[in-house]
């Protein structure tokens, strides 16, 4: 008897906490191998963090060729919300990654839209790259990336 009463304690205890806490949103994730994109809704808004293969003109080309480089775009639509975005990379798989673009900030209100765009970054043999953002205006936010290509 104890023990359900602590599970029903428990179980209460959740649901007000998942209730005050507002609906969760999921990360929504797109790529077909010659571009990858995440995408985070809010109450109000959404962002995006967009990567893409480009020449070295910046131009978008269908596949990872030599030379091909990477690009990121990263966007909050009316979020209300701070964010930082960034572009990684990984020469092992994916086992590590290293940030190396500059971190991009962008503000939105709840009527304002923001965007910013990487460099290009040289992406080729044995290379990975994510676009990345995270919400910076609370804390526990969690990291959303793109998926690898």
């Amino acid at each position: 008897m104890r023990r359900i009463s602590r599970a029903a304690i428990g179980a209460v205890a959740l649901v007000t906490v998942l209730a005050t806490a507002g609906a969760a949103h999921a990360d929504t994730v797109d790529t077909n191998g010659r571009w990858a994109e995440v995408t985070q809704t809010t109450a109000d808004g959404w962002a995006s963090a967009f990567l893409q293969f480009v020449d070295a003109s910046g131009n978008p080309i269908n596949d990872k060729t030599t030379p091909a480089f990477v690009q990121a775009t990263f966007q909050s639509v009316q979020t209300g919300y701070t964010l930082e975005g960034w572009l990684q990379r990984s020469t092992d798989g994916g086992a590590n990654w290293k940030q190396i673009s500059g971190t991009h900030v962008l503000s939105t209100t709840l009527t304002s839209v923001d965007d910013s765009m990487t460099d290009r970054y040289y992406d080729g043999p044995g290379y990975l790259a994510q676009a990345c953002f995270k919400f910076t205006s609370w804390a526990g936010a969690a990291t959303h990336c793109s998926p690898a290509i």
